[in-house]
């Protein structure tokens, strides 16, 4: 017996959903373009590689991480700085040029340009014996920032996950009400409003999962701008030592 017009479009919009979920399952924590790989050596000194494309992953069930960049919970000074070790603890919070300086630089807001001019003339401002120590200071606290921005981020994206997830199960659950629904009508039952309205309610949410997931791929290169920031910003640190 060949289904309905109604039953046909709900298994439709079924396998619309099931494949945005496929297509946005948990991926293994790949790394994001330029990140070594998780134990990987990395000489003392050496500069971090260029950027390149984002390594290709497998799924890994149950995570809650959606990106097809691998999650690095933490950037480190060895993956981006081959200056000067910088100190332990944040030193760099008695300084106050530093610390309101820090900010400014970190800001996606910020042209590259009008950051690499206020290290430029952070830099000149120093006397020549403190300008390393300085300005190491300076990527420490950036590096610092940089990471506490970022986790905000992440934490965000996989709370957005997770609340996906949970329309997803809402969504079956409403397809299964609807079939069941179409059956009893079948059976000549009257459940014209209770369907009309259960089906106004699926196709609102369907569309909300949809739009909301169509921003997830925007939603994941944000880690990844914030981590190539940081590499320039170390960058133009760096052109100002001497050492």
């Amino acid at each position: 017996m060949a289904a309905s017009a109604p039953l046909r479009s709900l298994a439709l919009t079924s396998i619309l959903i099931s494949g945005m979920l496929a297509v946005s399952a948990p991926f293994a924590m790949a790394q994001p373009p330029g990140m070594p790989p998780p134990g990987a050596d990395t000489p003392a000194g050496s500069p971090p590689a260029d950027a390149g494309p984002p390594a290709a992953v497998v799924p890994s069930p149950g995570s809650d991480w959606p990106c097809v960049q691998r999650k690095v919970e933490t950037l480190t000074a060895a993956q981006m700085w081959d200056g000067p070790p910088i100190e332990e603890g944040n030193t760099w919070r008695n300084d106050k040029e530093i610390a309101e300086l820090t900010p400014f630089l970190i800001s996606r807001r910020v042209e590259m340009d009008a950051a690499e001019d206020a290290i430029e003339k952070f830099a000149a401002s120093l006397p020549e014996a403190e300008r390393d120590r300085k300005l190491t200071q300076l990527f420490a606290a950036v590096l610092h920032e940089t990471n506490s921005v970022r986790t905000t981020v992440i934490n965000g994206i996989e709370t957005f996950q997770k609340r996906q997830r949970a329309r997803s199960k809402r969504l079956e659950q409403q397809g299964t009400e609807i079939a069941a629904l179409h059956d009893r009508a079948a059976k000549g039952e009257d459940v014209s409003a209770e369907l009309e309205k259960l089906q106004n309610e699926y196709d609102w949410n369907a569309r909300v999962f949809k739009e909301r997931q169509d921003n997830m791929t925007l939603a994941c290169e944000v880690p990844v701008l914030i981590e190539q920031r940081a590499y320039a910003i170390a960058r133009a640190i760096r052109n100002h030592m001497n050492d």
